[in-house]
């Protein structure tokens, strides 16, 4: 089965498998506490990466950073991004990275994380894993599979 896999970077991330049949599974960026601070976990990562099986393509939201962030904040923030990269390199998976002005522009969801969740919620009515707000990190990778799959990578 032909399966994109999208990644939202960040601790509150997500990781999503669109396969060629539009069907959807997602899953919270797995992490580890450090310090009492949230990290991503790398093995895990991996161990679901390598359960997940062969992708077409993983495409990975490229963010710049946060604009108005600290300097602690985006130094984790690029941890994580680094450990995903890693990971990826190191599995070998066929990798893309696209901004999210672009994704967001193709599919016509606009910039609000709120609009993102509706959009998922639109195009999967039948799963129930864009209900929560927080769900926005779910909705992202989803919808980041979703763009390429729809040829527009």
């Amino acid at each position: 089965m032909t399966i994109t896999i999208g990644i939202d970077p960040g601790v509150s991330g997500a990781i999503a498998v669109v396969n060629a049949a539009n069907e959807v599974l997602v899953w919270d960026m797995p992490t580890i506490e450090v310090r009492g601070k949230r990290r991503i976990s790398a093995r895990h990562l991996r161990d679901l990466l390598v359960d997940i099986g062969p992708a077409v393509m993983v495409v990975v939201e490229d963010v710049q950073g946060v604009q108005g962030s600290g300097a602690t904040s985006a130094f984790s923030f690029g941890r994580g991004c680094g450990v995903i990269e890693g990971v990826l390199a190191g599995l070998d998976r066929p990798t893309t990275y696209v901004a999210p002005q672009r994704w967001t522009k193709d599919l016509g969801v606009g910039s609000d994380k709120g609009a993102h969740r509706l959009a998922a919620q639109r195009l999967w009515p039948l799963d129930d894993l864009f209900s929560r707000v927080k769900d926005d990190g779910r909705a992202d990778a989803a919808l980041l599979a979703h763009w390429w799959m729809r040829g527009l990578g």
